[in-house]
């Protein structure tokens, strides 16, 4: 009876080691690149007024397009770059250059695909806005 089931326990062994090789194969290939994002068309996109509000107090911010290039900044101040972050293509950082303070922008898309949102987070205080409906 020994010897009937080695044969039996030598092709499971073989079949575990095949089954092995194959998830570690699997694993160790590169994920798919995603398709590039195509900046012009996002910061288009994002520009417009939006309104935050913090503790009671409304603050707008304009953020507008220029050169492919996305600016943000209360109305009737000067308008600051926001940088992309790589690896997170609705998602800009900024650090203010009259204060020094750095922000992180996530826009966020509503169920109809369109960017409505934009969740700010500066000095460990997250605060949302909407954008401001022309």
């Amino acid at each position: 009876m020994k010897n009937a089931l080695r044969p039996l326990g030598a092709f499971f062994l073989i079949l575990t080691c095949l089954a092995g090789l194959a998830a570690a194969q699997a694993t160790s290939q590169a994920p798919a690149q995603d398709k590039p994002v195509d900046m012009k068309k996002l910061v288009a996109e994002i520009a417009g007024d939006f309104s935050f509000d913090f503790q009671g107090q409304v603050l707008l911010v304009q953020f507008t397009a220029q050169d492919d290039k996305l600016f943000g900044a209360p109305p009737g101040e000067a308008p600051e770059e926001l940088h992309p972050v790589e690896g997170k293509p609705l998602c800009f950082d900024v650090t203010v250059s009259t204060n020094g303070d750095y922000y992180v922008l996530q826009f966020v898309r509503n169920d109809q695909g369109v960017i409505d949102r934009c969740v700010m987070t500066v000095q460990g205080f997250v605060i949302e806005g909407v954008k401001v409906a022309k």
